[in-house]
């Protein structure tokens, strides 16, 4: 399934969609790769398998990077494991490296990848790398902003989304080496502790939360962290956490029959009502109208 798609970016992209994979229920999804591309999971949880290069566990937060033409598979095969999967995807309009045996090496690019962003991916993407929970709180971000613009398609949306794409393209290629990937901000020290209380946010936002319980995680008392994060991003931290919730209901919405009451708890709302409240002051409209909306949107293509 289909439910956004941004295309005609210009090179080293061809498209970035938002995916929904239904595992069907003999227990596989099989699928032959013609394209390079990045993959981010928002939601699932799964057994992953490349022909040639081996299985490896689906979860949620986990980045992919295929850049061959390959035999892709995603099963149930360990209890408790989901049917669904929702990512997103960045197709390159670059041809794909042949099929992988496990041994690929290294090839040579020609060009200098600093200067050109096709020399760029195919310098950095030429093996297929599962990275588990690789999905930080700065990447989340832009995966956000980039569902926000296909959702609100106003001017300029390319090149929007072209960058945004450029960004992540790059937080990848750092930690595909091991790179410490730098924050650009002038707010010096403060800045990893800001990271600290956004990554804390971004994986405990399904349940209930303190500020004296954020507080105590990253070892600053309660007004320090309100005052600089404020200071540092613009929101206030339940704002932020506000965000991350909202935009995780929005998957399931798109991409689950759960109902609202199930969604609202899974969240982390302590109710259908503050669920609802908040999902109509930040979206414009109920949680309903946008599932039905977004369900209107929908493309179905088998594999």
């Amino acid at each position: 399934m289909t439910f956004h798609s941004v295309e005609r970016l210009g090179a080293p992209f061809s498209a970035v969609s938002e995916l929904g994979v239904v595992i069907p229920a003999d227990g596989e999804v099989s699928f032959l790769n013609q394209e390079r591309k990045l993959l981010f999971y928002l939601q699932g949880n799964c057994t992953g398998a490349i022909d040639g290069v081996g299985s490896f566990p689906i979860q949620a937060g986990d980045v992919l990077v295929v850049p061959c033409r390959c035999r892709q598979r995603y099963r149930m095969d360990r209890p408790r494991q989901s049917p669904r999967l929702h990512l997103l995807k960045i197709a390159f309009a670059l041809p794909p490296l042949a099929v992988p045996d496990g041994r690929m090496p290294t090839l040579h690019v020609q060009g200098n990848p600093e200067e050109d962003l096709s020399v760029f991916a195919r310098h950095h993407f030429q093996q297929v790398r599962h990275l588990p929970g690789a999905q930080t709180a700065p990447m989340q971000e832009i995966l956000r902003a980039i569902r926000r613009e296909a959702e609100g398609h106003h001017p300029g949306i390319r090149h929007r989304v072209r960058a945004l794409s450029t960004n992540l393209m790059v937080l990848v290629a750092r930690m595909v080496h091991e790179r410490t990937v730098p924050v650009m901000t002038g707010a010096g020290a403060q800045v990893p502790m800001v990271n600290q209380v956004k990554e804390f946010l971004l994986r405990n936002h399904a349940r209930e939360l303190s500020l004296a319980e954020i507080a105590w995680h990253v070892r600053k008392s309660e007004e320090h962290i309100a005052r600089v994060f404020r200071r540092v991003t613009g929101q206030t931290v339940f704002d932020y956490l506000r965000t991350i919730r909202l935009e995780s209901a929005k998957t399931l919405l798109i991409d689950s029959d759960k109902t609202l009451t199930e969604i609202a708890r899974l969240t982390g709302f302590g109710s259908l009502a503050l669920f609802s409240r908040n999902f109509t002051h930040y979206v414009g409209r109920t949680a309903s109208s946008y599932r039905q909306e977004r369900a209107r949107l929908v493309q179905w293509r088998p594999v």
